[in-house]
């Protein structure tokens, strides 16, 4: 059990003493600054003057004579409500129209004349029938051939027994009769005919193919490449129709030569038998 002497309780209840002292104060500051500030709000309805303590003491002599120009009645009035100022709304003022464009007048319309009434045409009249082509009197039974250029034979016909042939160097049947001339020489025609084909291949050459009528068809072979009559063309007997060319792989070794083959009704004919005697 803790002891306590007569000093320590002293010292005690003097502390307490100092604090119950120092609350009081405290309290009595707080109620007398309540007191103060209820005061001055029923006076000056709480409204107190910051610059008080600036202000210059007044006298009474300065305070009566301003009392005596204030009309009191006029701290009762109620203060007149100041009217709010309103700013003028500008009036929008309406956009500048374009000046108005008038309308180009149309020009008037030109007269129109009326439409003369077509006479009806007349019938045109149907054109002229093309002319005639001309004909060739087809090669009868008692006509002739023209030899197509005068040589030597270079090679019989011989369709039934086997002749030699140079060029390919053995004996063979020959359809076509084979005569020497001369390089550039005129070819004619043996007879009147029409121009069936113009042509080439490795056995006759250059050549054209003339119907001569009655089923008697010649080729004129080994021609110059430079055509003298056209597909088509009727041509007389005697006229001319190419000249003498380089002889094809199939007739070097004849030299220059024409190749005239005959078939009549596509059979080989002996041309020398229709040629006329020279």
């Amino acid at each position: 059990m803790k002891n306590t002497s007569p000093d320590t309780e002293g010292n005690i209840f003097r502390k307490k003493g100092f604090f119950i002292a120092l609350y009081s104060c405290l309290g009595a500051v707080a109620i007398l600054a309540l007191v103060i500030t209820v005061a001055n709000f029923g006076q000056n309805g709480f409204q107190a003057d910051n610059y008080e303590e600036d202000a210059a003491p007044v006298g009474a002599e300065q305070v009566q004579p301003y009392l005596s120009q204030v009309d009191e009645e006029a701290w009762f009035r109620p203060r007149a409500t100041p009217e709010p100022t309103t700013t003028p709304v500008p009036t929008p003022q309406p956009s500048p129209q374009p000046p108005s464009v008038l309308p180009t007048p149309e020009p008037p319309a030109p007269a129109t004349e009326p439409t003369p009434t077509p006479e009806p045409a007349a019938e045109a009249e149907p054109p002229p029938p093309p002319p005639p082509v001309e004909a060739f009197v087809p090669f009868g039974e008692d006509d002739q051939l023209l030899w197509p250029i005068y040589g030597d034979i270079a090679m019989p016909f011989s369709m039934n027994a086997l002749i030699y042939d140079p060029t390919l160097d053995q004996f063979r049947t020959n359809d076509n009769l084979r005569i020497y001339a001369e390089e550039g020489a005129h070819v004619q025609a043996s007879a009147a005919g029409r121009v069936m084909a113009i042509g080439r291949n490795v056995v006759r050459g250059n050549y054209v193919k003339i119907d001569h009528g009655n089923g008697l068809m010649a080729y004129y072979g080994q021609l110059a490449d430079n055509k003298l009559v056209s597909q088509g063309d009727i041509v007389r007997a005697g006229q001319l129709i190419g000249t003498v060319g380089t002889p094809s792989i199939f007739g070097t070794m004849h030299g220059y030569h024409v190749n005239l083959r005959v078939t009549r009704n596509d059979e080989p004919v002996n041309p020398y038998e229709l040629l006329a005697a020279r």
